[in-house]
């Protein structure tokens, strides 16, 4: 397989299972590469995958790298820190009187993360456990008030005294975290300053530098999570910068950020935080791309791996985003995309409760042992082990040929199962399949209709090495009518792809209440100002600034009302009659998510906050689609569970230009397409592969019906 010229883009993506990696050249023509994730050392495997690639392509890794413009990873060694708990020891710095703000978690600490079933048995409820100890804590006398005004001056002296202290028990890094430092963050800033002072090598995070969001305790989580990770990180960037430069690379590595887009290796060194979360982002930054050239507007973004089913939603061609997210039970104030994720993919291990139900995950088997076919000496029954017992999966072709699984012993450990639950082993693998299709179709529908959507409006975008081959019979069960798989040969590393694709970009926020009727002349001031630290900010990372675009959008609510929405800014200028634009948009938009006369009118509307996002765009290639390759097509026998029997099923060995009518498989070398029984599918005019879920004839029409249902043009 050869490319057409440099120079190549580059993007890696690590899972919990495999770590995928795209090639792609001036042309857009792309090739990929799938190795094992190495937890001992992620680097390890960050590189086995770009040599991966390198095979493929029959050049060296050096002469490839050499040859790089651009190389973006997207990494969970941070979030892997925090779930694990393998972080580093944390100080805290807190106004005097505010120290158990991350204790008191605003009262929600025994529910938050938790499902309505785990909430209500109260008696097993509890907080989760800290990232902070108590005795690491210390109180420091300072005050700012609501306008930012200094109250109680800072009293250098405690300061100094305190990092002394912690630094003295042990601490590898520190959290600065004042009352309204959104505001005012002069005392955080001299805060940090006399820590340096102390302990030049101390990692230090300060709430206000990470965070704009009125809130002390999200805010300070956020600051302690990044303090907790920062040692780690700071060490594995360097080791992927300086492994890459080693091995030819002259450029610096860009790492993908939760907020979708790429962050520079320094920004990622001072905010690792911002790289969780990371790799799923990627994709949806990817879907939202393939939408916009298919004229869709509204698609759900779905991603099944070896460890967890990822869900995301593009809806009016944007990314829902969020700006509060709770993670491992704690509410952090950070700008992301909304993805959702649930314990679903090849690896996750079948199991029985005592009452002698069939559950499946979220333990997953992980790259190593890994599923049962494996052959790495893993025993528990896995999706991916069922897979292969229903014949969806060909032992042989398992990752193009590359490795070569046991159908024998995924038989052996399904078979184990199927002896506890009295049932048949296909049986048994059909209801593994059944399980878990039903779980991840859950989740998409609460994805929708829990945020007010209506998922029957949507596409399913499919990817990830498990979402060609499960997602046909998830979204059919969310009430979706059309299936895209984005660029078939790219889609099992899609994330790897939207990273290698993806713009540098920041989000600046200002968290301030204004109630409407407002100035406009205010609001165009606030948002000028946010434009100005956007481009500053840009260029001090050495980011060039001519190519940089800055899309405004405002928070607003109903005054007195919990929730509030985002509502896109059109007006290059903001003036009183764009603001009264902008309170017509949120009526609308607030009546499509919560239900028209859901607002009350007469109580007033507010801005609660405004934001910039900073686009640093980067030279992007046409996407060269998936020629129609010559095709052989064969059949085998495979167990279907909506026909409850073993039919004769046709399969490709390369994508058809024409209908296909399932039951069918099309496998390509890293993912299976499975069209199911009663669907159909075909390639569209843009290299994406569309599969109508309920027969519409020709899938083309569901594509249409769909586009038209949203309001897309096609």
């Amino acid at each position: 397989m050869t490319l057409h010229g440099a120079p190549y883009m580059i993007g890696v993506d690590i899972g919990g299972t495999f770590t995928d990696c795209v090639v792609m050249d001036a042309q857009g023509h792309i090739v990929t590469g799938k190795s094992p994730t190495t937890p001992d050392d992620r680097s390890r495997g960050f590189f086995d995958s770009i040599e991966r690639t390198a095979d493929e392509l029959g050049v060296d890794l050096g002469a490839l790298l050499e040859n790089c413009s651009r190389l973006v990873h997207g990494t969970t060694t941070g979030t892997n820190a925090i779930v694990e708990r393998r972080g580093a020891r944390v100080g805290l710095l807190a106004t005097r009187g505010h120290d158990d703000a991350i204790f008191v978690m605003k009262g929600t600490g025994r529910t938050a993360g938790l499902s309505s079933e785990q909430a209500l048995d109260v008696p097993e409820t509890g907080k989760p456990a800290p990232l902070i100890p108590p005795q690491l804590i210390r109180p420091i006398t300072e005050r700012v008030d609501v306008d930012g005004d200094v109250i109680v001056p800072l009293v250098e002296d405690e300061v100094r005294g305190a990092v002394q202290d912690l630094v003295g028990s042990g601490v590898e890094a520190l959290t600065i975290s004042f009352l309204w430092s959104t505001i005012n963050p002069a005392h955080e800033r001299r805060a940090r300053e006399i820590a340096l002072e102390v302990a030049p090598d101390l990692f230090v995070s300060c709430g206000s530098d990470l965070s704009a969001k009125v809130g002390e305790y999200e805010r300070t989580i956020t600051a302690v999570m990044n303090s907790y990770i920062g040692p780690l990180m700071v060490e594995y960037v360097d080791r992927i910068q300086q492994g890459a430069a080693e091995r030819g690379f002259a450029g610096a590595v860009q790492f993908a950020q939760c907020a979708g887009g790429a962050i520079t290796s320094g920004e990622a060194r001072r905010a690792p935080i911002r790289t969780v979360q990371s790799g799923p982002v990627a994709g949806t930054i990817a879907t939202q791309a393939m939408a916009g050239v298919a004229g869709l507007s509204d698609v759900m973004a779905v991603d099944m791996g070896g460890t967890t089913f990822d869900v995301s939603v593009i809806h009016d061609g944007r990314p829902l985003q969020r700006d509060v997210s709770i993670f491992e039970r704690y509410a952090m104030a950070l700008p992301m995309l909304d993805i959702e994720s649930v314990g679903a993919g090849g690896g996750s291990i079948a199991w029985v409760d005592d009452q002698g139900r069939l559950n499946v995950g979220p333990q997953s088997a992980g790259a190593r042992p890994g599923p049962a076919c494996y052959g790495f000496g893993g025993t528990e029954p896995t999706v991916t082990d069922a897979d292969l017992v229903l014949g969806l999966i060909d032992p042989d072709k398992y990752l193009g040929g590359r490795m070569k699984l046991d159908a024998g012993l995924a038989h052996e450990a399904v078979g184990r199962l199927a002896d506890r639950l009295g049932l048949g082993v296909t049986e048994t693998a059909a209801g593994i399949s059944t399980v878990v299709d039903a779980k991840m179709a859950d989740l998409v529908r609460r994805m929708s209709l829990l945020r007010g959507l209506d998922p029957r409006r949507f596409a399913c975008a499919a990817f990830g090495g498990g979402g060609p081959l499960h997602s046909p019979a998830v979204a059919a069960q969310a009430g979706i009518r059309t299936l895209i798989v984005p660029l078939p040969r790219a889609a099992s590393v899609w994330s790897a792809f939207g990273a290698a694709t993806s713009d540098v970009a920041h989000i600046f926020q200002r968290w301030t209440q204004l109630h409407l009727p407002a100035s406009g002349g205010d609001v165009e001031a606030i948002f000028r100002e946010l434009e100005e630290r956007a481009r500053m900010t840009l260029d001090s990372q050495g980011v060039p600034i001519d190519n940089v675009s800055l899309v405004r959008s405002v928070r607003m609510r109903y005054s007195m009302q919990i929730h509030d929405v985002e509502v896109p800014v059109s007006a290059d200028t903001i003036d009183d009659a764009a603001v009264e634009a902008l309170d017509t948009a949120f009526e609308r938009i607030h009546d499509e998510l919560f239900g028209k006369g859901s607002g009350f009118r007469a109580g007033g509307v507010d801005f609660t906050a405004f934001q910039v996002r900073a686009t640093a765009h980067t030279t992007k290639p046409s996407l060269a689609g998936d020629a129609q390759d010559h095709h052989t097509e064969s059949s085998r026998a495979i167990y279907w569970p909506e026909l409850r029997e073993t039919v004769e099923t046709a399969t490709f060995d390369a994508v058809p230009g024409d209908v296909v009518r399932g039951p069918a498989l099309i496998e390509l070398p890293d993912t299976v397409i499975v069209i199911r029984p009663g669907q159909s599918g075909r390639p569209d005019a843009h290299g994406n592969y569309i599969v109508a879920l309920h027969d519409e004839g020709d899938p083309a029409v569901a594509l249409t019906t769909n586009a038209a249902a949203n309001g897309a043009a096609t």
